[in-house]
């Protein structure tokens, strides 16, 4: 099955008519996850406390937003009802759409493969 993922409830709403029933088409809400808001200390001469080794990437423990977990779970529970899901992340085409395709890249690629579309006008033209 495949399923869309957009940030914007209305605008999921929109897509799904002109997608038809073979598509889901569900939203975020908006940010699902973000970084710890622990600061940096400087006296205890500390890096980020997610910091690793020199020759490894950061990896952060990310954090679920107020509404991130629950929307997660709607995408992985929908994907679980309708099988075999091919995941279209559709966020915005802005900074903040960027970071949300990634993590939700992230957190569902381990259930089903998944690429990153954008749409620059939610018009039956641009989307069919």
């Amino acid at each position: 099955m495949n399923i869309l993922i957009v940030e914007s409830k209305a605008k999921s709403k929109t897509i799904k008519k002109y997608l038809g029933n073979d598509w889901v088409v569900l939203a975020t809400g908006g940010h699902i996850q973000e970084l710890p808001n622990r600061a940096f200390d400087p006296k205890e001469g500390k890096k980020a406390f997610w910091s690793n080794r020199p020759d490894a990437l950061p990896a952060p423990p990310w954090m679920w937003t107020d509404n991130g977990e629950k929307a997660v779970k709607a995408l992985l529970a929908s994907a679980e009802k309708h099988g075999d899901p091919k995941f279209f992340l559709a966020p915005d085409p802005d900074r903040e759409g960027e970071f949300i395709a990634w993590r939700l890249q992230e957190i569902l690629s381990p259930y089903g493969p998944t690429a990153r579309v954008t749409f620059r006008e939610v018009t039956k033209d641009a989307i069919g």
